[in-house]
C-alpha cells in the first residue's frame, strides 16, 4: 500500500519535472507537481485515499527535509557572514509581507462567502 502511494507521488513528481523542463519559460518542477496533484484531485482521477497514509508521514516528517539546507548553509557561512543583515531584513520584510497579504485575502474570502450567504446563494 505504502509502496503504491510513493509510487503515485513519485510518477506527479517524475511528470511534472518532464513538463517544467519542455516549457519554454523557468517553472519551478515542485510547483508544477502541486499544481498538478491539485487537478487530479480535484477532477477526482485520483482519490485522496491513495496517497493519504504517505502525505500524512511526509506532512508529520517535514522538518527533517529542512536539516540539509540548513547545514548547507552552515557550510557557507564565511561566505555570507558580510551579507547577514540583509538577508534578515529581507527575510523579515518578505514573511511580513506574506503574512498581512494572506490575512487580508482570508478576511476578504469570508466577507465573499458571507455576502453570498446572506443574499441566499451558495458555492459549489
Amino acid at each position: 500500500m505504502i509502496i503504491r502511494q510513493l509510487t503515485i507521488l513519485f510518477s506527479i513528481s517524475f511528470l511534472s519535472e518532464i513538463i517544467s523542463n519542455f516549457l519554454p519559460f523557468t517553472f519551478p518542477a515542485s510547483l508544477m507537481a502541486m499544481i498538478l496533484l491539485f487537478i487530479l484531485l480535484i477532477t477526482k482521477l485520483l482519490n485522496i485515499n491513495n496517497i493519504e497514509t504517505v502525505g500524512q508521514f511526509l506532512q508529520n516528517h517535514i522538518a527533517i527535509f529542512f536539516v540539509p539546507p540548513a547545514i548547507s548553509l552552515m557550510d557557507e557561512f564565511e561566505t555570507i557572514k558580510d551579507k547577514l543583515f540583509p538577508i534578515l531584513f529581507i527575510s523579515i520584510v518578505s514573511f511580513l509581507l506574506t503574512f498581512l497579504s494572506t490575512a487580508y485575502t482570508v478576511k476578504l474570502v469570508i466577507k465573499i462567502q458571507e455576502r453570498i450567504q446572506n443574499n441566499g446563494t451558495s458555492i459549489k
